[in-house]
């Protein structure tokens, strides 16, 4: 591949769209756990994460996508590509509603366009054929195995129901001071 700062990222496809390079290195800079969560919540502008178990779900799922692309050792850009397709297909399944079968087909209609070069179609080749049997495999392991608990999650409106209820806390008793007491046995030495 060309040296970064020769580069055009027009012929990179969706790397770098969602993720920038420099976001992307601050996040795999780090080996603390929490710290690298926090990084990748904040470059998704993903809020309240400690609080929130959707946008937890969201930044775990983000997360685990650029793991899975640092542990298969992905260049910086595939890795970019691959975060945004997997951003761009959980989109579709969650906020627009996509059914599973066409949901794996945008998923591989994307990696296709960035498996080939091909400037009349816009295509980019930046994922070899052994990328592309890893990626395919780790998404339907995962997230096509768990996308309808992902759409659940999302869509389901959560009934809160509040509930204030009086707390009567039973003081004990005052002791006595120990000076008061009387001995119930004397000892005899």
């Amino acid at each position: 591949m060309e040296d970064s700062t020769t580069i055009d990222t027009t012929d990179l496809g969706m790397a770098f769209t969602d993720l920038s390079r420099s976001q992307l290195d601050a996040i795999l800079a780090t080996s603390d756990l929490d710290e690298r969560i926090r990084l990748t919540a904040e470059t998704c502008g993903i809020k309240h994460y400690n609080d929130n178990p959707r946008s937890a779900i969201l930044v775990d799922f983000c997360y685990y996508s650029l793991m899975f692309c640092e542990e298969n050792e992905f260049e910086k850009e595939q890795t970019s590509a691959f975060f945004s397709i997997m951003l761009k297909v959980f989109k579709a399944s969650v906020d627009d509603g996509m059914d599973k079968d066409s949901a794996f087909s945008l998923f591989k209609s994307l990696v296709l366009s960035h498996s080939v070069s091909d400037p009349s179609t816009g295509a980019v080749e930046l994922f070899t054929l052994p990328c592309v049997k890893k990626m395919t495999s780790y998404v339907s392991n995962t997230f096509f195995r768990y996308v309808d608990s992902f759409v659940y999650v999302f869509k389901t409106e959560q009934k809160v129901v509040t509930v204030v209820k009086p707390l009567e806390v039973e003081t004990p008793l005052e002791s006595p001071p120990l000076m008061c007491a009387s001995p119930i046995i004397t000892l005899k030495l």
